[in-house]
């Protein structure tokens, strides 16, 4: 039995119990009443006799939801439900009606002889054909609306897996970026000064494992990212030399604060590449870290103009407002524009200092 049957007949035991324990109570009250007031009935036979009829009906229940699963009834639709389940419902109770019927018979004896035995054998019938038709109803009921949710948890299970889906696809398109630009600084490094290359294959070492690593994560701490922001720019400042001057504002505090991998360093490799390292008198990155409103504002500025035709895709800036959508929905924001000569690229996300329990 799968996970979800297991669930589906604890619902069922549990509303079976429920529902047929109620009625039994209310058949219990009824009768006494009933008797009380007819001194000529037997009191406790009727009892025995209600508690046995209530037993049987609660048996042939059983048995007609065994029969429905059988025949697959709930997964053929409205049509099969009310034909066979309905029909099959009533055959049962005619059948209770039948059996439970010569010793109704004798205890009722009295009311036979003064109102008739047809008469009464119609209102046995409909009784049981009452208690049958709101006992199946319930039982669609309870079973339509365990369905109903046990359909809203896959789909919001499908809807998360997608959106792990999608945040393993950017993070592919993300790395590898990120790594070919690494490789290409330090080719050009090589050329230009072998010895300063061990450091810098070192500082790659740490960023290529941090890459790879972090691939499993969905958040990191700040720190981890801003240690691997400060090589990255170690890495190009022995490339660019003079032309990259930069500067960081991380408000003390923020260490733990929890942000998607790769966020802050593909803002920094993007300032850089349109910035210092597409002039020839290079120029300043500045990143900054601050809080403000619950929010961790991270901004990065570069010297130049937001040009509306160069040699980039764009797929670094789209990939990230996915990734913050996907992460955060409408909590967080990206934003890019020109301020004084300098182009701003700012991210706005929800402060947490929780690390996430799971991976993604």
């Amino acid at each position: 039995m799968s996970a979800s049957e297991k669930n589906e007949f604890k619902y069922y035991l549990f509303s079976q119990l429920l529902g047929w324990g109620i009625f039994y109570v209310l058949r219990i009250i009824v009768t006494t009443m009933y008797c009380t007031k007819r001194p000529d009935i037997d009191l406790t036979a009727a009892l025995a006799l209600e508690t046995t009829d209530h037993l049987v009906s609660a048996f042939a229940s059983h048995l007609i939801w065994k029969w429905m699963h059988w025949r697959r009834l709930f997964d053929r639709g409205w049509k099969s439900i009310l034909l066979e389940g309905y029909l099959a419902a009533m055959v049962m109770s005619f059948l209770v009606t039948v059996t439970m019927w010569s010793p109704t018979q004798n205890v009722y004896a009295q009311d036979f002889a003064r109102i008739g035995a047809t008469t009464m054998r119609f209102f046995i019938m409909m009784q049981h054909a009452l208690i049958t038709v709101l006992w199946f109803s319930g039982l669609l009921a309870i079973h339509y609306f365990q369905r109903s949710r046990q359909l809203e948890l896959q789909h919001a299970e499908n809807t998360a897996a997608v959106r792990e889906a999608q945040l393993h696809a950017l993070k592919g398109q993300i790395n590898p970026h990120f790594l070919f630009n690494s490789f290409n600084s330090l080719r050009a490094l090589i050329d230009e000064n072998p010895t300063l290359a061990r450091d810098a294959v070192t500082h790659l070492a740490v960023i290529m494992r941090y890459s790879l690593t972090s691939a499993e994560r969905k958040l990191v701490p700040l720190s981890e990212e801003l240690r691997v922001v400060g090589l990255y720019l170690e890495l190009e400042k022995l490339r660019l030399g003079s032309r990259l001057v930069v500067s960081s504002r991380i408000e003390p505090g923020l260490e733990t604060a929890q942000i998607p991998p790769l966020m802050l360093q593909g803002l920094v490799e993007n300032a850089v590449k349109f910035g210092p390292a597409a002039r020839k008198l290079g120029g300043e990155i500045v990143y900054s870290a601050s809080s403000h409103e619950g929010h961790l504002r991270l901004r990065v500025t570069n010297p130049g103009r937001i040009a509306t035709t160069t040699d980039s895709t764009g797929t670094g800036l789209k990939n990230l407002r996915e990734r913050l959508s996907l992460l955060y929905g409408n909590r967080a924001f990206f934003n890019i524009a020109e301020e004084d000569d300098r182009v701003l690229a700012e991210v706005n996300l929800p402060l947490s200092t929780n690390p996430v329990s799971h991976h993604g």
